[in-house]
């Protein structure tokens, strides 16, 4: 769907903090009060806007990301659909996804220990390895979200490098968390209402969350599709490391980039994007290849359909 100007900083100022008033975005982006609201009200009706969430780094409540590529075989569509509902309803499961590319499957974990993991596959493996050609898991160590450039030009917001040290959070900073994952534009006296705590605690509490950096910001969730646009997830492995930086500095300067992921095993660099056409996807490899020769081989993976997306463990 084509966007004006406006509706594109519109939704830029979203991506920067989702919580913030219209009253704040209408002296951003030079528009009313009211014509903000308008706007971001027919986003939403068109289905570009589908939420808006907090960005909640896991790991500082004690919990391990893992992220499970598979590759299929012999699996008829009724029992890719066993597999899926299978996953569904397991808490610990947070995004399942189809994919075209170098994996046909994949899905996200959290979990507080190995064991755990280790117990899930297990029982996963016993029901579904005869469908299971190959599989590759990649414990996550940072999944750093960016503003998307091709909105507008900003600089680059991530989470960093920062030790990871579990924090202690009570019933009501988890219940505010669960609350804003699933809308981070609910307001302060929605919360203390829903809470039946006064407006002042539930600002303390976020303000702590904050801090802790067990929040690391708001932003909508965009259906990219409308846009027309899809979501690569691109795997690179390198023949040496000497210019690792300056590779990533290069993905870095991208306009098409959403996220980097950080992880153990897998792949050495691995990214989104969010790409307008396969032409375009090329051109970006293509240049990548030339100025860094050291690259060895770059897989791709394209999301086809979500079938759940949880921004926050369930358990």
């Amino acid at each position: 769907m084509e966007l004006t100007v406006k509706d594109k900083k519109i939704l830029y100022e979203l991506e920067k903090n989702a919580r913030n008033s219209n009253s704040e975005i209408a002296k951003v982006v030079g528009l009313s009060k009211d014509a903000v609201g308008y706007r971001i009200k027919q986003l939403e009706k068109r289905g570009i806007i589908r939420g808006y969430r907090a960005l909640i780094d896991a790991t500082k409540l004690g919990y391990n990301l893992f992220r499970i590529y598979l590759q299929l075989i012999d699996i008829s569509e009724k029992e890719l659909q066993e597999m899926i509902e299978y996953l569904q309803q397991d808490k610990n499961s947070w995004w399942i996804g189809k994919l075209d590319g170098s994996w046909d499957f994949a899905f996200a974990y959290w979990a507080k220990d190995n064991l755990k993991v280790q117990d899930f596959l297990f029982e996963f493996s016993k029901r579904f390895s005869r469908h299971i050609k190959n599989k590759l898991i990649c414990p996550i160590l940072n999944y750093n979200e960016f503003p998307r450039k091709y909105l507008t030009e900003s600089k680059i917001i991530t989470k960093g490098k920062e030790k990871i040290n579990e924090k202690s959070i009570d019933e009501l900073d988890k219940k505010i968390l669960k609350e804003l994952s699933k809308n981070a534009r609910k307001t302060i006296i929605e919360l203390a209402g829903k809470f039946k705590v006064d407006s002042k605690t539930i600002i303390n509490r976020i303000r702590k969350l904050e801090e802790q950096k067990i929040i690391l910001g708001y932003k909508e969730d965009i259906d990219v599709s409308k846009l027309g646009r899809d979501f690569y997830t691109v795997e690179i492995n390198l023949n040496d490391f000497t210019n690792f930086e300056q590779i990533r500095k290069e993905i870095h300067s991208l306009k098409e980039l959403s996220a980097e992921s950080i992880s153990i095993g897998g792949y050495d660099i691995e990214f989104d994007l969010e790409i307008s056409s396969t032409q375009e996807y090329y051109k970006i490899i293509d240049r990548l290849k030339n100025k860094f020769p050291e690259i060895r081989e770059i897989r791709y993976f394209r999301v086809i359909e979500n079938y759940k997306i949880v921004y926050m463990p369930e358990e």
